[in-house]
């Protein structure tokens, strides 16, 4: 593999101090640790630890400026890079012929990562690594191996550790906020939506670049035709690989998709177009992707419809969801007695619901919904207004609804969490 310079060089002397113990800086640390560096990982939020005596220091991109480590490392003029750029050049030198796939973007990152799996497992051994963990695909199916690995760059050193140890032939990694450098092919599925990071003095797209601006070369970059830079291969809309309901288009070539007729397709267009383009990347034919996703149904927890007895279920419940999510989901469920579980599951998400925007879109919508359920503590003081009953976390807002919620024949699943 290539490696740029920088932290490889430093090997065996210069003193490392890899900011944020909660995002990665202990899994970093460690690996320099393995590979003969010096380095420790430093908890910046509830401590100022003084950098003056290391000679780099690593920080992820989403630290704000104002941070006092951060401001310290820069008035002692102190080499700084990204997590990302240090996690792809710990792993640069590793001899494997495993080809790797990273994938990143403000929405449809998981989906997209899932389904080129997917795709990609008809013919080739993958390891996916989602905000649903580690999954070993084959023959276009799924065997978890572990969950709650979270997205933050440098776990994907425990992914390219588990696909060493696998043996497999892609490695397709979800990353958060940029890529690592390591990827044969990069993907950004879209900008749309951005927000802002750092304290809000950047916005979450710059950082996303990184996919670009570490990419090694030889490497392919496959970007959203919204995405509006330059890349190897777009997708989407007006990209030159393209989904529609009933057909894939990769360039003036149209093939055939017989998805499954429940599935929710502009809820999936972005990462089919985007899965559909990795896979002719890697050498697929237009027919052999299209058979993969033969009566795909949808991706759990990504506006998944199924029957669950009576109830007809909306599942719409995962980590990235935003309140147009929400809003998008009540206008695809209106009509008949609805039963809906919405809010955030706060232990396991980093960042949470736009509160204010969600209460306010619940109070307009409330004739809609016979049978509501808030789940999370930041919800609980609108419940009263809001006529609704509270739960905990999503499982038991689920079974809240299923025991009491006899009004309602649909349900609808829109909590933000891990999965």
């Amino acid at each position: 593999m290539y490696c740029r310079p920088g932290l490889q060089e430093g090997r065996g002397s210069p003193k490392i101090a890899v900011l944020d113990t909660i995002h990665g800086a202990l899994t970093l640390a460690r690996r320099m640790d393995e590979l003969g560096m010096k380095a420790d990982a430093l908890e910046v939020y509830h401590h100022s630890p003084s950098v003056a005596d290391y000679d780099l220091v690593v920080a992820p991109v989403h630290l704000g400026p104002k941070n006092p480590v951060l401001i310290e490392a820069r008035r002692l003029g102190k080499g700084i890079i990204t997590h990302h750029q240090a996690a792809g050049e710990l792993l640069c030198e590793e001899d494997t012929d495993i080809r790797i796939i990273e994938v990143t973007g403000t929405h449809s990152k998981t989906t997209t990562a899932l389904l080129a799996a997917r795709i990609l497992s008809r013919q080739k051994k993958v390891l996916s690594h989602t905000t649903r963990g580690l999954e070993l695909w084959t023959g276009g199916e799924s065997r978890t191996l572990g969950k709650g690995l979270s997205i933050t760059p440098a776990n994907v050193i425990a992914a390219f550790d588990a696909a060493r140890a696998q043996d497999v032939d892609v490695l397709v990694s979800e990353i958060s906020l940029g890529g690592t450098g390591l990827a044969d092919i990069g993907i950004l599925t879209s900008f749309s939506g951005d927000y802002r990071i750092a304290g809000q003095s950047a916005w979450a797209s710059t950082a996303k670049l990184q996919m670009a601006s570490l990419a090694k070369p030889g490497s392919r970059l496959l970007s959203a035709s919204d995405v509006k830079i330059s890349s190897d291969l777009t997708f989407g809309p007006a990209g030159r690989v393209r989904a529609e309901r009933e057909c894939l288009h990769f360039g003036d070539r149209c093939v055939s998709l017989q998805l499954d007729p429940s599935l929710d397709f502009p809820s999936y267009q972005t990462a089919i177009s985007a899965a559909s383009a990795a896979a002719w990347e890697m050498g697929l034919s237009p027919e052999e992707i299209s058979e993969a996703l033969c009566d795909f149904n949808g991706v759990s927890g990504r506006m998944k419809v199924s029957c669950q007895g009576s109830l007809t279920v909306y599942d719409c419940s995962n980590s990235g969801l935003k309140l147009s999510d929400v809003r998008r989901a009540l206008d695809l469920v209106a009509g008949g007695r609805l039963g809906m579980v919405v809010g955030e599951d706060a232990e396991t998400v980093c960042e949470g619901m736009d509160v204010p925007g969600l209460v306010d879109l619940l109070a307009r919508r409330r004739n809609e919904i016979a049978f509501l359920v808030l789940v999370g503590e930041r919800l609980l003081p609108f419940a009263e207004d809001l006529k609704a009953r509270t739960a905990p976390d999503l499982s038991a807002g689920l079974s809240l609804v299923r025991k009491e919620g006899s009004e309602a024949d649909r349900l609808l699943s829109c909590v933000k969490c891990f999965r």
